[in-house]
């Protein structure tokens, strides 16, 4: 560490202001020295950050949204800082919350990061004994994407659009039903917002993931379901399935026919599913912006954006304090939704 260097960070920090160490006994000195070392240390590693590997813990398996999303942005990210290491590693489970428990447990100095989505916000609601807190146990540090979600029925349903659907649901009470990949997922929650707008019986039917589910749908035993796009294009190539409604913020180009939730009449059930980073609470606010920033970068570039296009995923700027006002307010609808549709919590 060069002499002018610790002058600068000693002249930012002002360690020495309001203390008297003249006539002050060795020990009283060697604190202040040792502060003095520590807070040097500390701006030291923060200035040089990212200065050995980064592991990216994901809650899913390799090759999965999240994993996908999160690599595109930390290749990016890996080259502004000039060929860091990003190692990503998987942790599935839980719903989500194995890997959180270990990302929270982690130490706070930005070498550790967790891909987050819909589970994030909505397992406080449906976990009673959940040992972390999205907000007490780590900072947010920002959305990576959204992935516009379609509403499909199989194409043996007699419906082609959400108010037909509805009218079905009404004079056939729970005979129809809709199938999600897992408890607290988006394609169950978010289906349970949109049975609550809609006034409609609808059973849930879980399974293990999108991939067990598609025969069951394409063959007309599931009738209902929302699927990300990418998952919805194959099958509709097909013909075995119907897209009767988009559910994101506008129309996604992948089905520009097809018209939003919002715009057939239910709009409180337009919930399009997010992506974003997160790191162990105390990670050193510098440390923080530093990712952010990278990401924020990451996000603006035509080829990173690109590819999340084609993974199916819309590049969605929402750094540090916005990110983490969508997560409270997830976490505030995800719980309204688990009471009012009475789902057991575990």
């Amino acid at each position: 560490m060069n002499r002018s260097f610790v002058v600068s960070k000693v002249a930012n920090v002002n360690i020495f202001k309001g203390v008297d160490i003249r006539g002050a006994p060795l020990s009283r000195i060697a604190g202040v020295l040792l502060a003095l070392l520590a807070t040097c240390a500390a701006a030291f590693a923060q200035d040089n950050f990212p200065s050995r590997s980064i592991r990216v813990v994901t809650p899913y398996g390799p090759g999965t949204v999240a994993d996908v999303f999160g690599r595109i942005v930390a290749q990016n990210m890996a080259t502004q800082w000039n060929g860091a290491s990003i190692v990503f590693e998987s942790k599935s489970g839980a719903n989500g919350s194995i890997a959180a428990e270990d990302v929270a447990r982690s130490a706070p100095d930005g070498y550790t990061w967790l891909i987050v989505t819909t589970f994030f916000t909505a397992s406080p609601a449906l976990d009673k004994n959940l040992r972390w807190d999205p907000q007490r146990d780590f900072t947010a540090v920002g959305e990576i994407c959204r992935a516009p979600n379609v509403f499909i029925v199989p194409a043996s349903l007699p419906v082609k659009n959400v108010a037909e659907f509805i009218a079905l649901a009404k004079a056939k009470p729970g005979t129809l039903n809709y199938g999600h990949p897992g408890k607290g997922s988006t394609g169950h929650l978010g289906f349970e917002l949109f049975k609550k707008a809609a006034g409609i019986d609808v059973t849930g039917i879980g399974y293990r993931g999108y991939p067990q589910m598609v025969p069951d749908i394409a063959s007309g035993l599931i009738t209902a379901s929302f699927f990300s796009v990418n998952q919805a294009l194959g099958q509709v190539q097909t013909g075995a399935i119907r897209i009767i409604g988009t559910i994101n913020d506008g129309r996604t180009k992948y089905f520009p026919d097809v018209p939003t939730l919002a715009e057939q009449g239910y709009a409180q059930a337009q919930v399009t599913p997010w992506f974003g980073i997160v790191v162990p609470a105390a990670t050193p606010q510098a440390i923080v912006g530093r990712i952010d920033a990278a990401l924020e970068a990451a996000l603006a570039s035509p080829e990173v954006r690109e590819k999340l296009d084609t993974a199916g995923c819309e590049a969605k700027s929402a750094p540090l304090g916005e990110f983490a006002d969508i997560i409270k307010s997830d976490i505030a609808l995800w719980a309204r939704v688990v009471k009012e549709a009475g789902i057991p919590t575990d």
